[in-house]
């Protein structure tokens, strides 16, 4: 999870559009995990302790479920203990990088987007494929599979799927006098709805989408530039001083200007006020349904009467893009029993059992596989958003160029966000500037 992601235990309801993809049901402080029942599945041979760096077990919303993953792990693997080391998701990356280099890595490591890329860069990534089989990665929905594949070598497994899409408030539309079946499908319409919204419900936020200073702020524009033609950099290349990356400065600038979003804030923050009806239209993941399902205290129908899920707006190319914020497990190559160590990310990731009791109804995300288990199918299935996600959502999804040119580039394009949409500079003076920030940048990664 990410700072101000907020979470609950109860299921994600996703959708029934598993046949789409030929969906079928298959026969705080640092802790220690044991457990004394009987095992009931094979177990490693010879006993070995696989360290587990995550951010899951810092949360207080998911340590009590990552906890009892693993004690139901080593209930079935007794010689393999697993033992926790909390971290937030802020500082995970720094702490993989600093423990490697000390001498004292972690075995296993909870990541996500860029900073798998920077691990990969350091050099402490083990190569899985030999790990991998192949009725592990048929079991894969492909494009997951693809976003640990990094120069080559599968270096990550996805954990848990969670495309961004567009949530719409189908109460805020009908009180503006929208139509709440008809959400925007352009970058235009977007703007047209969120001033029918501005005008009718002073109080209620258009558009929520994250403009912070981060990677992650950075994962949420990709798509806004994306389907306006721009990519700022590719490699080592700036490419900011584009029309298309003016047409997306020149939307961002009426979104800011226009009071149509809060400039500068964590796209979490924005669940909160969504659970009261208080946004219209939110770019988020799966588990926004989570966060209001917890404050309203709802049912899950009465949740998809007010809610609806489309994919993002389009822009200029007329195409729709997504970007992931899936969780994924990297094993370093430091790992002394590698075995022991696969076998708790595969569990952990492709279990019927922590798919069913942690991946879906505590970290609100969609599994990775394409044939569901039997649990896992009953809570997926009976949901109106699945179907989205899988049949809309997910072709849209693109990776990123993540690496450390895009550490070295999310400074500088996202503080040019934040001063478009802030102050009247122009969007074409901007990009001139971020193109030239941007060459400094990248010349150094």
């Amino acid at each position: 999870m990410h700072p101000a992601r907020k979470f609950v235990r109860r299921p994600l309801r996703v959708a029934a559009g598993v046949a789409a993809l030929g969906l079928a049901v298959t026969a705080c402080g640092s802790s220690s995990h044991s457990s004394s029942s009987p095992t009931s599945a094979a177990s490693s041979s010879a006993p070995a302790t696989v360290t587990f760096l995550n951010w899951a077990d810092a949360e207080t919303a998911t340590s009590p479920g990552i906890t009892a993953m693993i004690n139901k792990f080593e209930q079935l693997y007794p010689n393999i203990h697993i033992k926790a080391e909390p971290v937030s998701y802020t500082d995970v990356e720094h702490q993989a990088l600093l423990q490697y280099r000390s001498g004292n890595p972690p075995d296993v490591v909870e990541m996500q987007g860029n900073y798998t890329f920077d691990l990969a860069a350091a050099g402490a990534l083990q190569p899985l494929g030999s790990f991998a089989t192949s009725s592990y990665k048929s079991n894969i929905i492909p494009s997951e599979l693809k976003l640990g594949d990094i120069n080559g070598q599968l270096l990550a497994i996805p954990w848990t799927v969670a495309p961004f899409g567009l949530w719409y408030n189908k109460v805020d539309m009908s009180k503006a006098g929208l139509n709440p079946n008809d959400p925007p499908h352009t970058l235009n319409q977007l703007l047209s709805d969120a001033a029918a919204i501005k005008a009718h419900e002073p109080n209620v936020i258009p558009f929520g989408t994250d403009t912070t200073n981060r990677t992650y702020g950075l994962d949420q524009n990709w798509p806004f530039m994306k389907t306006d033609g721009a990519q700022p950099f590719t490699g080592t290349t700036a490419n900011a001083d584009t029309p298309g990356m003016i047409n997306y400065l020149t939307f961002m600038q009426q979104v800011g200007k226009n009071g149509y979003t809060v400039v500068n804030q964590l796209g979490g923050k924005f669940r909160d006020p969504a659970a009261h009806n208080g946004v219209a239209f939110d770019i988020d993941g799966p588990y926004l349904e989570g966060v209001v399902l917890s404050e309203t205290h709802e049912t899950e129908a009465q949740f998809a009467q007010t809610w609806g899920l489309t994919t993002i707006p389009v822009g200029t190319t007329g195409k729709a893009y997504s970007t992931p914020t899936d969780h994924q497990l990297v094993m370093f190559k430091t790992t002394k029993d590698k075995q022991a160590a696969w076998t708790f990310m595969k569990w952990l990731s492709t279990s019927d059992y922590a798919i069913s009791n942690y991946t879906v109804p505590i970290e609100q995300s969609i599994p990775p596989l394409v044939n569901l288990g039997t649990q896992s199918k009953a809570l997926l299935t009976s949901s109106p958003f699945y179907k989205t996600y899988i049949d809309d959502i997910l072709p849209t999804v693109i990776l990123p160029p993540w690496g450390p040119s895009y550490t070295a580039a999310y400074t500088p394009i996202m503080t040019t966000i934040q001063s478009v949409m802030t102050s009247g500079v122009s969007p074409s003076s901007a990009a001139k500037s971020l193109q030239s920030q941007l060459q400094s940048a990248l010349a150094g990664s």
